[in-house]
C-alpha cells in the first residue's frame, strides 16, 4: 500500500488525547499495561488480514483506518485523530482494515484485555474508550451516508466540517481553522472521488467563500453558511 508523499510538518504533538478524563484515570492507563509507541509517518501499524487483539488510543498526530480493494485501491474508513480510540476489527483470517500513520504519530497500546482491567479499576476510564468507541460507530456511518447519497460537493464539505468538530474536542481548531495533513489523494479515498474532482469540489468550496484548504490549513470562511448548505448536524462529534 503506496500513499501520496506529504511534508506536514506544523501539527499537534502536544496536545492532550484524555479530554474527558481525570488526572487520576489518565495516569492509570500507563498502570494498566498502556505502553507508548511512536510512528514515522506513512508507516503500517497493522495490515488488513493481519491477527489483532490489541487496542490502540491516538496521543497525537493523524492516522488513517482503510479497507484494501483488488488492485491496490484502498477506501478510507476514517481518520484517526488525537484522543481517537482503534479497535481492529476482526474476523475469520484477521483484521478487515489496515491501520497507518499519515503524520507522525503518538499511540498508547495495550491488549484488548485491558478493557476489562479498566472496567473493574475505573468505570469512569472504561466509560471513556467505551464512549469513544461508541462515537466511531456514528462517524462510520455518516462516511457510508457520504459516499451513498449526499452530492460531491456537499461530502467534501461534511467531512471538512466533521474534521473542525473533532478537532475542536481537543484544542486543535483556532478561529481560522486547523492544520490538516491531509493530501487530494487522502481526501479522494475518503469520499470515493476522484483526486481530480476533489480539487473541483475545493474550488467550488473557496469560490464560494465557504472555506479555503491551502498549504495544508483549512480555513472556514462562513461556517455557518456551510453547516447551513450541507445540512450538517455535529452532535455525533460532540461529548
Amino acid at each position: 500500500m503506496t500513499f501520496a508523499s506529504r511534508s506536514f510538518s506544523k501539527g499537534d504533538e502536544h496536545r492532550s488525547s484524555y479530554v474527558g478524563l481525570n488526572d487520576d484515570d489518565a495516569a492509570l492507563m500507563k498502570t494498566l499495561g498502556f505502553a507508548a509507541k511512536r510512528y514515522p509517518a506513512d508507516a503500517v501499524i497493522f495490515s488488513q488480514g493481519d491477527s489483532n487483539d490489541r487496542i490502540y488510543i491516538v496521543e497525537s498526530g493523524w492516522g488513517c483506518i482503510s479497507h484494501e480493494l483488488p488492485g491496490g485501491q484502498r477506501q478510507i474508513l476514517d481518520f484517526a485523530l488525537t484522543g481517537d480510540v482503534v479497535l481492529p476489527q476482526s474476523y475469520g483470517s484477521g483484521t478487515v482494515e489496515t491501520f497507518a500513520s499519515l503524520t507522525e504519530l503518538s499511540l498508547l497500546v495495550a491488549s484488548t484485555k485491558t478493557l476489562r482491567l479498566a472496567a473493574m479499576k475505573s468505570p469512569h476510564l472504561f466509560s471513556f474508550i467505551m464512549d469513544v468507541l461508541v462515537r466511531n460507530g456514528a462517524v462510520i456511518a455518516q462516511h457510508l451516508a457520504n459516499v451513498g447519497r449526499r452530492t460531491a460537493l456537499e461530502r467534501t464539505a461534511h467531512l471538512l466540517l466533521e474534521l473542525t468538530g473533532r478537532l475542536r474536542r481537543v484544542g486543535a481548531v483556532d478561529r481560522n481553522g486547523f492544520d490538516c495533513p491531509l493530501t487530494q489523494y487522502d481526501l479522494a479515498d475518503a469520499l470515493g472521488l476522484t483526486p481530480i474532482h476533489v480539487n473541483r469540489m475545493l474550488r467550488e468550496l473557496r469560490e464560494r467563500k465557504f472555506l479555503e484548504f491551502r498549504q495544508g490549513h483549512v480555513r472556514l470562511l462562513d461556517a455557518a453558511g456551510l453547516t447551513k448548505f450541507v445540512g450538517f448536524d455535529g452532535a455525533y462529534v460532540k461529548d
